[in-house]
């Protein structure tokens, strides 16, 4: 199948197929995104609603290209990359490119590890994609693949653009500290040590019901937040983070899944969960029972104490994820975090994916204007 003149590819293997060649590739480099791992993969299908439909590509240089993706069950030609409530901030997924024949070797100097495919090689990709049969394939980028991405997708593509906060950890945590973090994140962070705040760390799993607890106080927080019924909120949250999704990511990923959780008294008031792999250390999911954190600086204390653990373990990054809000934003640069580039593109056969955020937004707006009238909110 050619689809460029100037780089060609052909899809080699899919699914359970493309398994071999796709775990070859990442046991070679472990600077690969735990996005971009089978763990991953095994991990949002594992959590009931998805199979393994990711595609090997062989290119004509002879070199192997990953897609990781799902194909969403009961849904015919649905495929995601990652689905919603699954990418992990600017490191979100996109292809995978080995060396090729002609790069440098490993003691030779320039890039030799997988990595984003070249802007010409994602152009041929992505025609590939969207070629396929199907009716979309939504996948979202980030990082560089965001910037290699950006000049090589046609046009014509669907996309929605966001930022992902990125805190460099190069220097150590001693530079992060004096050099990074701002004197309010500083003294906060000092100030719940004053007040008894305690944080603990576990990465077998069983710190799961303390956090769910949390996060589903923090839905309800939330709806009231953003002037959302509680119910939809709720309903909402269950369906994309259920209390098995973070037992399943707790319990598979193991050692790469750390959830942390700050307390006084005996009583949980905040928590974390950070993924890691390699390099890269995310902050996935937090929550809060903000009453009982209101002045304590818990949220401060508990990223101090993940990005030091980082550190420790000589990653490169602290990825905050993608914000919700203006204010969860202010808070994450507070770190001394960057903005990263993250972009989701859908590819169609049938232009629905700008028709739905159009009439999610008007919904959203819908809801509003009802609670601001004092209508019902449950």
């Amino acid at each position: 199948m050619v689809i460029s003149q100037t780089y060609r590819v052909s899809i080699e293997a899919q699914g359970a197929a493309a398994r071999p060649g796709w775990e070859d590739l990442v046991a070679q480099d472990r600077s690969i995104a735990l996005s971009k791992t089978p763990e991953w993969i095994d991990c949002i299908c594992s959590s009931g609603g998805f199979s393994d439909a990711t595609v090997l590509f062989r290119g004509e240089d002879g070199r192997r290209l990953i897609l990781p993706r799902v194909k969403r069950r009961g849904v015919a030609g649905l495929f995601e990359a990652p689905p919603p409530g699954w990418d992990l901030g600017s490191a979100a997924s996109g292809f995978l490119s080995e060396p090729g024949p002609n790069d440098p070797g490993p003691n030779d100097p320039g890039p030799h590890a997988a990595g984003p495919p070249s802007p010409i090689q994602t152009r041929a990709l992505a025609q590939a994609i969207w070629r396929q049969p199907g009716l979309r394939t939504r996948i979202t980028v980030g990082g560089q693949d965001a910037e290699a991405w950006a000049g090589a997708v046609p046009s014509a593509i669907y996309s929605t653009a966001r930022t992902a906060q990125v805190l460099d950890l190069r220097g150590g945590f001693g530079t992060v500290w004096s050099g990074r973090f701002t004197s309010k994140v500083r003294s906060n962070a000092r100030k719940a040590e004053r007040r008894g705040v305690v944080v603990e760390s576990d990465s077998t799993g069983r710190l799961v019901a303390a956090f769910d607890s949390l996060y589903r106080s923090s839905v309800d927080r939330w709806a009231q937040q953003r002037a959302l019924p509680l119910t939809a909120m709720r309903w909402l949250a269950q369906r994309r983070n259920p209390r098995r999704k973070f037992a399943t990511v707790a319990a598979r990923m193991g050692e790469h899944c750390t959830i942390w959780m700050a307390s006084r008294g005996g009583e949980p008031l905040a928590g974390i969960v950070v993924l890691t792999r390699g390099p890269w250390a995310t902050y996935w999911r937090g929550a809060m029972d903000a009453e009982r954190a209101r002045g304590t600086g818990a949220n401060e204390l508990l990223h101090r104490c993940a990005i030091e653990a980082a550190c420790a373990a000589q990653r490169r990054s602290y990825d905050f994820g993608i914000s919700q809000t203006d204010d969860l934003k202010r808070f994450k640069n507070s770190f001394g975090t960057t903005d990263v580039p993250v972009r989701t593109y859908y590819f169609e056969s049938l232009p629905t994916a700008a028709v739905e955020a159009k009439g999610y937004r008007a919904a959203k707006e819908v809801f509003r204007a009802v609670a601001r009238r004092g209508g019902p909110s449950g």
